[in-house]
């Protein structure tokens, strides 16, 4: 792991494959990169990997029953020679180990892209960084198996110069301080282990490593910084934090962030602490929806749920309203929050916690959906379900 190499001058956005209507889920909402980093395979050629919960995230991917569809990924890639010593990587997505949860199934790998660029060289130095977003001419379809869970990876190699002098890496989100001059991390609620973080497990971190060809092995609190595409809405659950060391994550959002306050990231995203685990904590939710073209004005209906599983089938909405809605039905139950409307494709609720129920929350599981109503044709769209841990 290295400190960040500053973007502000190698900054690209680049893509390959056909264009095709999509929208990205919302992971990448609010976050901030923390660092860069190899994971544990240091010079070693091997792969970094974020695990998508599922039972974080549902009703995504849906194109199709018993897959998740990516559409499009995108992330940010460094390296620390670009200069003298290009080098390209392989993304592969797999899914769960159904015999073993939490962690991802090695021998069902599907490749998501091949001879990936790392960043252009820099203007000056040979440190460079760039963001990627990879669309494949078709869309990427990943098994549903065991807990629903999918794993996003990035097959690295090998670099004898890591980290002095040479080493393409990932950008990651930080869920805790390796050391004093790491400034920019998000800590979790205390479902995820408190701080300094336990031993990476999938209970207290997304984030993998695997040198070659070797076992998969959780690091310590951290996912890549990423997002994926679909062929629906987006939509998140936001974790509203007073973090002076994230941020992204306050209420109001800082400039540049927002308009939702919160963070979408698997930390604070995933647990926030509503219950003051963490000193000082009073984090509040959110729920955000986004829909390209959906425009100013559009209702957008919010529901919750406190159950402790998605639904075990996915109903698409095209089945139960109009053939041309989308998303799917993934709660278990749909319990109405206030109604917004759309500025500019998307809207957001805020969910303020009473003080006086804090104390009694530990524990709680939430589920998020929104749905927009198009009032010209009857058409519904839906978010992805998203879960929260308190």
């Amino acid at each position: 792991m290295r400190h960040l190499f500053p973007l502000a001058a190698t900054m690209l956005l680049s893509a390959s494959g056909a264009l095709v209507a999509q929208d990205f889920i919302g992971f990448s909402y609010n976050s901030q990169v923390g660092a860069t980093s190899r994971g544990s395979i240091g010079v070693n050629a091997g792969e970094v990997m974020t695990r998508l919960d599922g039972n974080e995230h549902a009703g995504w991917g849906i194109g199709t029953p018993g897959f998740r569809t990516v559409d499009s990924l995108f992330f940010v890639v460094q390296d620390q020679d670009a200069l003298t010593t290009p080098e390209t990587f392989d993304i592969v997505l797999y899914p769960e180990d159904a015999a073993n949860a939490g962690f991802p199934d090695l021998t069902g790998g599907v490749t998501f892209a091949t001879a990936v660029p790392g960043p252009p060289p820099p203007t000056s130095g040979t440190i460079s960084a760039a963001a990627r977003t990879i669309t494949p001419t078709t869309p990427v379809a990943v098994p549903i198996q065991g807990g629903g869970d999918i794993f996003v990876s990035f097959v690295l190699p090998a670099s004898a110069g890591w980290p002095a002098t040479d080493g393409v890496s990932i950008q990651v989100v930080l869920g805790y301080a390796p050391s004093a001059s790491f400034t920019v991390f998000d800590t979790p609620g205390l479902a995820q282990g408190g701080t300094p973080p336990p031993p990476g497990s999938p209970a207290d971190s997304h984030g993998l490593s695997r040198v070659g060809a070797g076992a998969a092995v959780y690091n310590a609190r951290r996912m890549q910084f990423l997002d994926v595409a679909h062929s629906a809405s987006g939509g998140v659950g936001l974790g509203i934090t007073n973090q002076t060391s994230y941020v992204a994550s306050n209420n109001p959002p800082p400039a540049g962030f927002g308009p939702a306050p919160g963070t979408a990231d698997f930390m604070s995203g995933s647990n926030p602490d509503v219950v003051g685990g963490n000193v000082g904590r009073v984090d509040d939710i959110a729920m955000e929806f986004y829909r390209t073209g959906t425009g100013t004005g559009t209702p957008v209906v919010f529901f919750i749920d406190f159950t402790p599983f998605f639904a075990p089938v996915e109903v698409p909405l095209s089945l139960l309203v109009t053939r041309n809605s989308t998303g799917t039905l993934c709660l278990n139950s749909y319990l109405d929050l206030p109604t917004t409307v759309t500025t500019s494709d998307e809207a957001f609720l805020v969910i303020g916690i009473p003080g006086a129920a804090r104390p009694f929350l530990t524990g709680l599981n939430v589920r998020q959906q929104a749905v927009a109503v198009d009032l010209a044709t009857g058409d519904v769209h839906a978010s992805p379900c998203d879960g929260m841990v308190f």
